[in-house]
């Protein structure tokens, strides 16, 4: 067994009460899971034993957003609403033959729940495999195990039929923006390094720990030397990359929010790296000299190509995920989970990733996320 350390609640360091941490994220579920469907929540049911997650700003479910509710339900220790996220998304995400077979489509439609695109996204089947190993855990359940091993090593190991082929690129053991072959670069948010860590220890492979080794190398690459900042997609040596159907996506924007709570967390749990304290230090700095702070910037800090959003919840979570990494005391604690503590809920028309990475920020900046 891989030793943990233990993440601290940053709540309590900030100066709240012990049990903040657990009533925010009450309230998130509440509101994200059960709440109002017209403004609060994101999860439906399909039946009595199916529930979808939709992302209500598209009109569609992701992946994505299916394996955050499963990661998040396995957390926070909701058996019967896990069960019926994975019962749904094995019913109509899974690819059970084609040249996807095996990977879990990440666009479904909200009408007929038939795939609108059956490609994977691979943060999803991360995660998937992330969530299962959790609940297997903690709800004593052997069979959950046995699948995410299914799945970590498909992910590695599917065969390549010309079409599709691994998750992870066999030349370089890295993450792949996506498994369709021709895809050859990377999403530095796609590395979830912590995740890597446990999916060696669950499957005995040890090329995962390769893996993790590889992806902090490339992350060092591509978080930039001054700002700390990674771009939406990069070349796997971590040069940001623009694509014809996404042009911004050499800056900082939605997807890139995520890495610094994928690099507190590796530090929270292993102490994986040191790099991993450095660059979410700079990211830290660079948006406490920002204040008030935007979503969206190009990577070394300058203007977004268009109009910046005004921060959002999204980037205001991950922020305050960040400080895991920070000495206890530390004066760039406070405003960062003092910034996250003051937020609502995300609701009505946007509140679908927002939500999402506001409830992962929670569990994250509050010491709960044990892999």
């Amino acid at each position: 067994m891989m030793e943990r350390l233990t993440p601290r609640d940053m709540f309590v360091e900030a100066g709240y009460g012990p049990n903040f941490a657990n009533q925010l994220i009450q309230n998130a579920y509440s509101k994200l899971f059960e709440g109002d469907p017209i403004d609060e929540r994101v999860c439906f049911d399909a039946s009595d034993d199916m529930s979808y997650i939709i992302d209500i700003g598209h009109d569609d479910i992701r992946s994505e957003g299916m394996s955050y509710g499963m990661y998040i339900t396995a957390l926070t220790g909701h058996e019967r609403q896990f069960d019926k996220l994975w019962n749904f998304t094995k019913r109509y995400l899974r690819n059970d033959d084609g040249p996807h077979v095996g990977y879990f489509a990440w666009q479904v439609s909200t009408t007929d729940f038939s795939k609108m695109d059956p490609g994977a996204a691979p943060d999803g089947e991360e995660y998937f495999a992330m969530a299962l190993l959790i609940a297997a855990e903690r709800f004593n359940r052997p069979d959950l195990k046995d699948e995410a091993v299914g799945l970590i090593n498909w992910m590695r190991n599917k065969p390549n039929n010309g079409i599709v082929g691994p998750i992870i690129d066999p030349e370089r053991n890295l993450v792949k923006f996506s498994p369709v072959l021709g895809n050859d670069f990377t999403d530095p948010s796609y590395n979830t390094i912590a995740f890597y860590r446990a999916f060696a220890e669950a499957t005995g492979d040890e090329t995962w720990l390769t893996i993790a080794n590889n992806s902090l190398e490339y992350i060092q690459k591509a978080a930039h030397p001054v700002t700390g900042l990674c771009s939406e997609y990069s070349e796997y040596d971590g040069t940001p990359r623009a694509t014809p159907w996404y042009p911004e996506s050499d800056c900082f924007s939605g997807d890139a929010w995520r890495v610094a709570m994928n690099l507190s967390l590796d530090y929270a749990l292993f102490r994986g790296h040191e790099c991993e304290k450095q660059i979410c230090e700079k990211i830290l700095n660079f948006f406490n000299g920002k204040r008030p702070y935007l979503a969206d910037y190009a990577i070394d800090g300058g203007d977004f190509p268009r109009p910046g959003r005004n921060a959002t919840p999204g980037v205001i979570a991950m922020n305050a995920a960040a400080t895991q990494v920070l000495p206890t005391d530390d004066p760039r604690i406070k405003p960062f989970v003092k910034d996250l503590a003051a937020l609502s809920v995300p609701y009505r028309f946007w509140r679908y990733y927002d939500g999402m990475l506001y409830m992962l920020g929670l569990l994250a900046t509050a010491g709960k996320i044990r892999i």
